[in-house]
């Protein structure tokens, strides 16, 4: 299979679940990004803002502004870190709980549906080679961040600018 199929196609099933679960937290009065923060906080409760960034990896300036929002909403409360006073342990409200399973259910209906011109088998072997994928993309996109900073120390060690312009 050529590369660019495979990361069309992910790409083509996110936007349209994207566009199913809009119309479903509608009634809630969250957004797409919300959903996927209060799935994660249901699944790990206490767990600071930077771990939920690391591990679902988005954008912390993104994480910001949704957990101010679903704080503001009565979703999520933020509590000091015990372990670590500069940062906070983050829950789900009652709020946030009782619309969990809604939401889960909406998004259960759309994967039944979309998966179901697959067989039991077929399903499983595909969820399985995505969330490897998933985990490999991890590791190859610290990789590069590492091949990089390598190459940054070696070219300012040999005198050359970083930036692309000529030394001077």
């Amino acid at each position: 299979m050529e590369n660019r199929v495979l990361g069309r196609s992910i790409a083509i099933l996110h936007r349209r679940e994207q566009k199913y679960m809009i119309q479903t937290m509608k009634e809630y009065g969250i957004g797409y990004s919300s959903y996927n923060f209060l799935f994660y906080l249901s699944a790990n409760p206490g767990c600071s803002q930077k771990e939920m960034c690391e591990n679902m990896a988005v954008d912390e300036a993104l994480a910001v502004r949704m957990m101010k929002k679903l704080q503001e909403q009565g979703l999520i409360e933020r509590e000091k870190s015990v372990e670590n006073g500069r940062s906070y342990a983050i829950y789900l409200t009652e709020k946030g709980e009782e619309i969990i399973p809604r939401l889960r259910n909406a998004l259960a209906g759309w994967w039944t549906q979309v998966l179901s011109i697959l067989s039991e088998e077929e399903q499983q072997r595909m969820i399985s080679g995505v969330e490897k994928m998933a985990q490999q993309s991890r590791e190859v996109l610290q990789n590069a961040k590492e091949r990089k900073a390598e190459n940054t120390i070696k070219m300012q060690e040999e005198g050359k600018r970083t930036d692309g312009r000529k030394t001077e």
